[in-house]
C-alpha cells in the first residue's frame, strides 16, 4: 500500500480541535461556577432565616423572664458585645452570639428596642429572593 503524499502521517489533534475543546470546557466550568455561587448565597440566606428564628425564640424567653426586651434604643449592630447579645448569652438563652454568615458591609444584623423594651426590631439583608416571606436586599425585619 502506497502512502498518500497529501496526507500527513502525524497522529494527533489539530490546534483548532484543541481550541474548540478548551472553549467548551471553559463554558461548562463557568456555568457550574455560577450555579455553585447561587447555591452558596441561598445557603447563607437559609442560615439567616434560621438565625432570625433563634433570635425571635430567645427574645421571647428573655421577655417572659424579664418583662421587657433588652434595651438598645439606637439600633446597634449585633456584634457579640452589644447589649442584646450579652443579655441573651448571660441569661443562657443563646449559647453564643449569632452573627450574619458574611458579617461585613451591609450584611450585618441590627437590633433596636422600641417603646422602652416593649417591642423590638431586628433588620437584616438577604442575598436572594429564594425564601418565602423575605425579599432580596436589606428591607427585611423581624418583630415579636
Amino acid at each position: 500500500m502506497k502512502k498518500d503524499p497529501t496526507r500527513s502521517s502525524s497522529k494527533g489533534f489539530t490546534l483548532i480541535e484543541l481550541l474548540v475543546v478548551v472553549a467548551i470546557i471553559g463554558t461548562l466550568a463557568s456555568i457550574v461556577m455560577v450555579s455553585v455561587n447561587d447555591l452558596r448565597a441561598r445557603s447563607r440566606d437559609d442560615r439567616r432565616a434560621a438565625d432570625m428564628k433563634a433570635y425571635r425564640d430567645a427574645l421571647a424567653m428573655y421577655q417572659i423572664q424579664n418583662i421587657a426586651y433588652p434595651l438598645e434604643p439606637t439600633g446597634a449592630p449585633i456584634t457579640g458585645t452589644d447589649t442584646m447579645s450579652q443579655a441573651l448569652v448571660s441569661g443562657k438563652l443563646l449559647p453564643a452570639p449569632i452573627k450574619d454568615p458574611v458579617n461585613t458591609g451591609q450584611y450585618i444584623y441590627t437590633y433596636q428596642s422600641l417603646s422602652d423594651g416593649a417591642s423590638y426590631v431586628i433588620t437584616f439583608c438577604m442575598e436572594t429572593s429564594s425564601l418565602r416571606d423575605f425579599t432580596q436586599g436589606c428591607n427585611n425585619q423581624i418583630t415579636p
